[in-house]
């Protein structure tokens, strides 16, 4: 009996055991799905790309890097992508950050170069069809001077413009220079710390002169913005003039109701005072105030008129009324029975 026992524990922490590890294995193994098709590019630098790392379309996982070689002065990257995902002539891959710790994947999209054709599985894409990876520890240091004078929030902005910047994004370029301005400015006095900030700028001028092209279409889509903004210009001066005159006859109205505002507010006992010493009171009619103003809106919502169709009239509050009422209804209905229209039934 107790050698059962025994064997079915051992058995169930082995199945227990194993689909752990699994699991372990599914989550960290990244493989790709499907058929793929493998291909290679040739690179100037791949400083930080690992295999196994992620190959990305648009942001979207679509393969793996499988091998990275040597070729002579250059390194050759083979990867695989899923099938169904094309390859064309003018297929740029560049080694892009995923984050600030340094991990990368290789980013394949469409460039203004080469022939839009397909590409064949195995084909190689040239170095002049690639972007190389980029040490971010290297222009990290470069700013260590200046990382001396901040604080930790403004480290951590700084950071991830650059980063961000890196990876293409044409608007964090605006940031990244509006915030080297303020630091410039800032720590102008410091001659030495001055003097290493120009030192070092020279590899950050160089890592965006290799996104110049997309600082030349946030110079043009701002351009665009202003002459739009121009061709609307008159509009916007009416739109204008219209405030100005509205907000002149809001505070003439103001003006000419303050006296009588005043007095209500200053005047004693008071309303605020009353309200204070009544509130019980005045929480029922602001309970019932939303019902109210909804069947308002309701009765008056075709004109400056009220549509009502009365079904039931009745006065409880004056007990004379409410006895002469329901005798005056008896009178009129000789059958004693009193039916209503249809659209009240």
């Amino acid at each position: 009996m107790n050698y059962r026992r025994s064997a079915i524990g051992l058995s169930l922490f082995l199945v227990v055991a194993f689909a752990l590890i699994w699991m372990t294995f599914v989550t960290l193994h990244r493989g790709v799905d499907g058929s793929t098709r493998s291909y290679s590019a040739i690179f100037t630098d791949v400083t930080g790309l690992r295999v196994g790392d992620d190959v990305r379309m648009a942001g979207v996982r679509v393969g793996r890097v499988d091998t990275i070689e040597l070729d002579g002065i250059r390194a050759r990257v083979g990867f695989r992508v899923q099938e169904r995902q094309k390859l064309y002539g003018d297929t740029k891959a560049a080694i892009t950050y995923q984050n600030v710790i340094g991990q990368r994947y290789l980013g394949l999209s469409r460039g203004d170069f080469g022939q839009p054709g397909e590409l064949p599985g195995g084909a190689q894409l040239p170095v002049e069809h690639t972007e190389p990876s980029f040490d971010l520890s290297a222009l990290l240091n470069g700013f260590e001077p200046l990382f001396g004078g901040l604080d930790p929030h403004q480290v951590d902005n700084l950071t991830a413009a650059l980063v961000t910047a890196l990876q293409g994004d044409a608007g964090s370029l605006t940031v990244l220079i509006e915030q080297m301005s303020t630091l410039a400015q800032s720590l102008a006095g410091p001659d030495q710390v001055l003097g290493s900030v120009v030192t070092n700028l020279n590899q950050v001028v160089q890592s965006i002169a290799v996104r110049r092209g997309d600082l030349g279409t946030l110079i043009t889509s701002t351009r665009s913005i202003v002459e739009g903004l121009a061709r609307h210009r008159e509009e916007f001066l009416t739109t204008l003039t219209d405030t100005s005159v509205v907000a002149g006859r809001m505070a003439t109205i103001v003006e000419q109701d303050r006296p009588a505002l005043d007095r209500m507010l200053s005047r004693e006992p008071g309303f605020t005072r009353h309200f204070e010493e009544n509130k019980d009171q005045f929480a029922y009619l602001g309970f019932n105030l939303p019902a109210l103003l909804k069947g308002m809106a309701r009765i008056s919502q075709e004109g400056a008129n009220m549509n009502v169709y009365l079904c039931n009239l009745n006065f409880t509050a004056v007990p004379a009324l409410s006895d002469l009422i329901p005798a005056i209804i008896r009178m009129a209905t000789p059958s004693g029975t009193v039916e209503q229209s249809p659209m009240c039934r």
